[in-house]
């Protein structure tokens, strides 16, 4: 991967309307928290340098995701988000246990909510020059309707290829919607100066897409927001914690009695089943059942929260044996 200088300032061939766009992005608690900074200080200072809106859609109770929204002119929106993937790296490199020589805190991050973890695999030094850039790559994660998606893939794959070689980063599209939407999620890896020129690429791929097919925008397809999938049927609520194949051992504990003693305590129904929505055999589906919302936010809290935890561990072992 190569560190390229950013977006040029004027977009040549283009009116003032047509070259304005907006990018929605798929963020965690954590990563929101970071990106607004202390009192909204980093946030504003980013909306500020790169004259865009940005925001961050509300957290729901129980959701570990949140949207972040930047709506400006092609080059100022891919600046802006470039600065977004910056100020993290920065955030996350302070922190103390981040190695000089290893990859950025930021890369390893694991999350309940299986879209928030990475598809692509973590950056190495065969990719890079210099070593001590390696904590320097971040990532992004676009969220896109499937028709945008398309367009930006092209004809076997040609035009993403091209994202690829000309910008030193890496793509890659989500197999998978995300839940209850038409939208899938666009990951790129890089530098954050590199993420930048590949979404204002990216920007002027789908606003041709609108001149020529009239495809682009919110109304052409079902876009997705941070939500529980709940419903109430004969007084009945009910949740759905999305567990990795992987952890659902620890989420279930010796013979069960973990799982039980959350039952008991929540007094809700709890199932573990083979996901079918994602098509994917290595997530399970923990469908929460209880008479009451309370009762119901409250199981499905303590199960992301044990599952939290859980990552948290696995990394904490794994780093130790590494060290």
């Amino acid at each position: 991967m190569e560190n390229n200088f950013r977006v040029n300032n004027i977009i040549n061939n283009m009116d003032e309307h047509e070259s304005f766009l907006e990018i929605r992005v798929l963020i965690s608690l954590d990563e929101a928290s970071r990106i607004i900074g202390s009192k909204g200080n980093t946030i504003s200072k980013i909306r500020d340098n790169n004259k865009v809106k940005i925001g961050i859609s509300k957290m729901v109770p129980g959701c570990s995701d949140r949207i972040l929204t930047s709506t400006g002119k092609i080059n100022h929106v891919a600046n802006s988000l470039g600065d977004i993937v910056e100020a993290l790296l920065l955030s996350y490199n302070n922190e103390k246990e981040q190695d000089e020589n290893d990859v950025s805190i930021m890369q390893k991050k694991k999350f309940p909510f299986p879209f928030l973890n990475h598809i692509l695999p973590l950056p190495s030094l065969n990719e890079i020059k210099n070593p001590l850039e390696l904590k320097n790559i971040g990532y992004i994660r676009l969220l896109l309707l499937n028709s945008q998606l398309s367009s930006i893939i092209g004809k076997q794959g040609i035009k993403i290829k091209s994202l690829i070689e000309k910008n030193g980063v890496k793509i890659v599209a989500s197999k998978d919607f995300l839940p209850d939407s038409n939208e899938r999620i666009l990951e790129i890896q890089g530098f954050p100066s590199s993420i930048s020129n590949t979404i204002n690429d990216i920007g002027l791929i789908l606003i041709d897409d609108k001149e020529n097919n009239n495809t682009i925008g919110l109304n052409n397809g079902k876009i997705y927001y941070p939500h529980l999938k709940n419903s109430i049927d004969n007084d009945e609520v009910k949740a759905t914690v999305l567990v990795p194949e992987n952890f659902v051992g620890a989420m279930l504990g010796k013979q069960g009695k973990r799982l039980n003693s959350l039952r008991k305590y929540t007094n809700t129904k709890i199932i573990a089943a083979k996901s079918v929505e994602t098509k994917d055999d290595h997530v399970y589906f923990f469908t929460i059942t209880g008479n009451t919302m309370k009762n119901v936010l409250m199981a499905e809290s303590m199960l992301i929260k044990n599952l939290e935890t859980e990552m948290q561990r696995r990394q904490d072992r794994l780093e130790n044996e590494e060290t």
